[in-house]
């Protein structure tokens, strides 16, 4: 792929705003919830991990997120788009979370938790209760990075293949830890993830067609985002 001055590079690549775009206008929708942390790029350059924001100014410090990203990465090269939490430790006491940071756990246990009813009443009450008072524990040692999408691996930028197939490749080249998680991403319905995002603390969903192309910068109308109902 080329730009108009020569070929893509990665420090071209841009995070994809979200348009003005309706849910009902999005084909095929892939769902995911919409995080609450900081937007940026994680570009992974053997052993060099660059963080970038989202006008790709480089963001300093976040070490130790550094290093398990670094242990994470399965490929050589890779260009990730994400969010950055200032997640508290987990031996922390007393640390609330904003919007989204408890809910840092693996597909699996988001899907089991479902499963199993979110652990109980009192857990989602006490999530929701921390979600709307959204205390900050700023540490660099403590961020946490979920990963949305994949944009560039192994040489290649890769924006030009469909979300699905993006998504699909993302899930073999980046390993979850305590601190690298992807997004949990689901088909229609989508009804019965409502209770469990909201209660995890999201009040928002971002919708995604499966066969969107990534438009660095741009916003494509085929992303959008609307709120979770209560119901």
């Amino acid at each position: 792929m080329r730009t108009k001055s020569g070929p893509i590079r990665p420090a071209d690549l841009r995070p994809m705003p979200y348009g003005r775009a309706s849910i009902r206008n999005v084909r095929d929708g892939i769902w995911e919830p919409l995080w609450g942390g900081r937007r940026a790029l994680i570009d992974v350059f053997g052993s060099e991990i660059g963080i970038r924001d989202e006008h790709g100014d480089p963001l300093e410090g976040h070490d130790l997120l550094r290093d398990a990203i670094r242990d994470a990465a399965l490929a050589d090269e890779l260009v990730l788009d994400g969010y950055v939490l200032p997640a508290p430790l987990r031996d922390t006491t007393g640390a609330e979370a904003v919007i989204g940071l408890d809910s840092v756990i693996s597909v699996g246990e988001m899907s089991r938790q479902l499963l199993l009813g979110g652990g109980g009443r009192e857990r989602r009450e006490a999530l929701e209760a921390a979600a709307a008072r959204q205390v900050l524990v700023p540490s660099a040692s403590a961020s946490a990075f979920v990963a949305i999408d994949l944009l560039w691996l192994d040489g290649e930028p890769i924006i030009d293949v469909p979300l699905a197939e993006r998504k699909r490749l993302l899930d073999g080249v980046l390993r979850e830890t305590d601190v690298v998680r992807r997004t949990v991403a689901v088909r229609y319905p989508v009804e019965t993830w409502y209770a469990q995002w909201r209660a995890l603390g999201f009040r928002e969903v971002a919708v995604k067609a499966a066969n969107s192309r990534y438009t660095p910068g741009t916003p494509n109308g085929e992303w959008a985002i609307a709120f979770i109902p209560k119901r």
